[in-house]
């Protein structure tokens, strides 16, 4: 009790003291930018207008060369507002436009399939829409991506010819209005009676980067990049509360983990570094681990009390941990998916569960080596992707795919994709509050 005020205490104090760095006139990070994210994997070969060693005055977008069949994702929160199928040698080919928030849109040319999205589909930043191809007026396997804002090109901005760009990592440029317009809530999936129900927290934020933690309430501590700032919202009698932290965060991936202390420790990717942030008397405060990635992140708390985690780079699977004073990272040689997650489940390295080619992997550390397994479980294109320990010796996933929440668990011995009646879009984290029940699941929709 006495850790559960003090960290209600701390937040508070946070609050005050960002009003207060209001009122002497302290700016908060720049909220829109670097807000959306590389589309695909390769080398800039061609920009707005061409490049100097090759001028094409009437090209329209940024030339992505990169092998053919690769994933692309969206780079940001929209609609699908265009969805073509064409496979012939003029236009676009088969192609995507998605329109987003403050006028922007984006365009998605020469996939070597059919659109792997709807036309008036929702999309959340990082869902996969296609795969690199070759179809239209096209001389070879590359994506063709169109950024506009009412209608102007804005692309050049952010891209250098000759460049290389990676899939999932920020573009460099200031998107204003973007995301600081996106509003999302965050809805609670749980099992009430016999059955899984949806509802509402009431907490809204201006991004899709959120993480869950189990504080020890009875609900799951829910923290959020938004505005500029670290948000965290829990339940204080009886109703959700989302306080300002007065840490300035402008995060693109973070994960979070109960240390028991007052408050959850977390790790974000924030401008291309990996930041360690933590409570304490004196308020929040982060500092950098000194590691750079631009990828997603998810840390598990081990069982020496020490934090861990896995990191997507380039679609190449990370270890992260701390040692000697210091934080460590070294690849595991393993492929990962855009959508993973990582789970402790004893040993001297996490678990991960992820979607590649279609199917749910599961990775871990052998006693020699790391191992990639496939479960046999197929998962539809665009899928978000969290997994918990439920104990029984194997992770549980719940995945959003196509609008609907799904349970996959080892059953009778093989693993068992389940629905559990309910809608879910967006990013995805649960929590495990013991006692025998089943997870929460939280998505921002």
């Amino acid at each position: 009790m006495k850790s559960a005020v003090l960290g209600r205490f701390t937040a508070t104090r946070a609050v005050i003291g960002i009003i207060a760095a209001t009122l002497f006139g302290a700016s908060p990070a720049q909220a829109d930018y670097a807000a959306m994210i590389q589309a695909a994997s390769g080398n800039v070969t061609y920009l707005v207008g061409g490049c100097p060693s090759d001028p094409r005055p009437t090209h329209t977008g940024i030339d992505i060369a990169g092998p053919a069949g690769a994933p692309i994702v969206a780079a940001y929160d929209g609609v699908v507002t265009t969805r073509v199928v064409n496979f012939g040698t003029s236009g676009y080919g088969n192609h995507v436009i998605i329109t987003h928030a403050s006028g922007y849109t984006t365009l998605y040319a020469h996939m070597q399939q059919a659109p792997a999205v709807a036309l008036n589909q929702t999309v959340t930043k990082g869902q996969t829409i296609g795969v690199v191809g070759n179809t239209g007026n096209s001389f070879g396997a590359h994506l063709h991506f169109e950024l506009k804002r009412n209608g102007a090109n804005i692309a050049n901005q952010g891209y250098s010819c000759g460049q290389t760009v990676t899939r999932g990592y920020a573009i460099p440029m200031d998107f204003p209005g973007l995301q600081s317009n996106t509003r999302r809530t965050i809805h609670e999936t749980a099992v009430h009676g016999s059955s899984w129900q949806k509802m509402s927290t009431g907490q809204q934020i201006s991004s899709t980067v959120f993480t869950t933690v189990n504080m020890g309430t009875g609900w799951g501590d829910i923290l959020s990049s938004s505005e500029g700032y670290l948000w965290h919202a829990f339940v204080n009698g009886g109703r959700w509360i989302n306080l300002n932290s007065g840490l300035a965060l402008n995060a693109t991936s973070m994960s979070a983990v109960n240390v028991g202390q007052a408050s959850p420790q977390l790790l974000a990717v924030e401008d291309g570094k990996l930041m360690h942030i933590w409570g304490g008397s004196n308020g929040w405060q982060k500092g950098w681990t000194g590691i750079q990635t631009t990828g997603k992140v998810s840390a598990v708390l081990m069982a020496d009390n020490s934090i861990q985690a896995m990191i997507n780079q380039g679609g190449t699977l990370y270890q992260v941990w701390t040692g000697g004073g210091a934080w460590h990272i070294a690849s595991t040689g393993q492929p990962v998916g855009d959508a993973f997650e990582a789970v402790y489940m004893g040993g001297s390295a996490p678990q991960v569960m992820t979607v590649l080619n279609g199917q749910l992997h599961q990775t871990w550390a052998s006693s020699t080596q790391w191992v990639t397994m496939s479960t046999g479980v197929a998962i539809a294109p665009g899928a978000t992707l969290t997994a918990v320990n439920m104990g029984g010796g194997w992770p549980q996933v719940f995945t959003a795919e196509a609008g609907n929440l799904y349970q996959t668990a080892v059953m009778n011995g093989s693993w068992t994709r389940m629905a559990t009646g309910t809608p879910a879009s967006g990013p995805i984290d649960a929590v495990v509050l013991g006692g025998g029940q089943q997870p929460r699941v939280y998505t921002a929709d």
